[in-house]
């Protein structure tokens, strides 16, 4: 209680009630029959793992329950504003994005003892992917190590290699690829995190804790750097712009040969393969490219989370539930399964076991082998970035601004610098200490 009263201040948006009750018994042990624990999730190859857990487990029962990502914030923020322990599961898929401010609000639980005693389970910051101010809010179960992939007829036709840096990335696109109709990869409108990555990948930190208040950064130097990238891919019309919500349009013109690259993680591989038909097998893989000052590419990417709503009445029993799913091989396996699963890279200390499930060997065809190495290397994470405790609505804000920069109605730099005074403005109205 002590420790969390000394971060109350730099976390709590609002006043949110306790901790309504915590089970301190392992999985399995004092109860009078079965315990059932309702999982809310909508990601495939979660019916598998929770069909494992139960095979495993006599005393303790998941209970997949579907919900739509784009649903379960809002659900879990509403039966929790109605104090309706009925309607709340006891576990929820989310990640450190929605995650920070989830627990600035009360919504789920800071379960960092339940974790502490596993964290050599997890790869090498994911743990600390979802802590915040020294509060652990989620078991990590996915990491997106980012690389590129090449589509090599385009490349191998101009006698072009790989860029390595995003500077020669622009050169390659205005001198090679523009004349002839192709884009080095495509940006969506509605989707501002290829900037949001490319500032944390330069070592931006747009948020950190600095005592008991929040210091909000969106305009340093890696910032406008990444910024000064993104006006320049837009400015010499050398991407695509098509929504998300227009998939298949967009990989048509992948599988066509009309955009050279695209910078992904290993759970947006299998929709390439499902929907590639003339390029399968013409794709290779790449590291990430490098920002500014740095010899070797690092991955900025969120990571995925179980989390425990503050509702629920058995912490202890969710949270090792949680770390069982994020941990045994077999509910490991079925999320990294890119075609019954998620294509998953698994948060696992070890996760070389299942890099071979998570390769597209179709897509990549020759190249499979090679990819996989690639992969390994990815898993190098910049560690140090947070969401704060209104991450969500500055995402939603970014986003909004983010697709006016896309269609050319303001500046990529003057986005970041409405983003640091709209999140300053809004922490403060709502009662969060902010340094500037």
């Amino acid at each position: 209680m002590r420790r969390w009263l000394a971060v109350a201040a730099v976390l709590t948006l609002t006043a949110c009630g306790g901790d309504p009750g915590t089970s301190s018994q392992p999985i399995g042990q004092g109860q009078a029959g079965p315990v059932t624990l309702d999982y809310w999730t909508d990601k495939q190859g979660s019916e598998v793992a929770v069909a494992a857990f139960n095979a495993a487990h006599k005393d303790v029962r998941l209970k997949y329950v579907k919900v739509p990502a784009t649903d379960l914030v809002k659900n879990l923020r509403n039966a929790h504003k109605a104090g309706d322990k009925a309607a709340m599961p006891c576990l929820v898929q989310t990640d450190n994005r929605n995650g920070g401010q989830l627990l600035a609000e009360g919504v789920i639980k800071d379960i960092t003892k339940e974790v502490g005693g596993s964290a050599a389970k997890f790869s090498p910051g994911g743990v600390e992917a979802l802590t915040l101010a020294g509060i652990t809010y989620g078991v990590p179960d996915k990491r997106d190590p980012l690389f590129s992939m090449y589509h090599k007829p385009i490349f191998e036709k101009r006698k072009l290699k790989y860029p390595t840096t995003w500077e020669e990335l622009i050169e390659i696109g205005k001198k090679d690829l523009k004349k002839d109709g192709i884009a080095v990869f495509n940006l969506a409108g509605e989707d501002p995190s290829t900037l949001m990555g490319l500032a944390w990948q330069a070592g931006a930190r747009w948020y950190t804790v600095q005592g008991d208040a929040w210091k909000i950064n969106f305009t340093d130097d890696a910032s406008k750097w990444s910024a000064g990238i993104m006006q320049q891919l837009l400015d010499d019309d050398l991407v695509e712009k098509i929504s998300y919500a227009e998939y298949a349009a967009m990989m048509q013109e992948y599988d066509q040969g009309k955009i050279a690259m695209r910078q992904v993680s290993t759970w947006q591989l299998a929709g390439h393969q499902r929907n590639m038909k003339d390029s399968l097998g013409d794709w290779e893989a790449g590291p990430n490219l490098l920002v500014k000052g740095q010899s070797e590419p690092v991955s900025a990417a969120d990571t995925g989370a179980l989390s425990v709503p503050s509702l629920c009445e058995d912490t202890a029993k969710a949270a090792e539930a949680a770390i069982w799913l994020a941990t045994e091989s077999t509910s490991v396996a079925a999320m990294a399964d890119p075609v019954a699963g998620s294509g998953w890279y698994p948060a696992v200390a070890d996760p070389a076991p299942y890099l071979d499930a998570v390769v597209p060997k179709q897509l990549w065809g020759e190249h499979a082998e090679a990819g996989k190495k690639v992969i390994a290397e990815s898993d190098n994470f910049a560690s140090g970035w947070v969401y704060g405790p209104n991450s969500t609505a500055m995402y939603e804000e970014l986003a909004d601004k983010w697709g006016k920069a896309m269609n050319g109605e303001m500046k990529v730099e003057d986005v970041l610098t409405h983003m640091q005074r709209w999140t300053v403005d809004d922490l403060k109205r709502k009662g969060v200490k902010v340094v500037e």
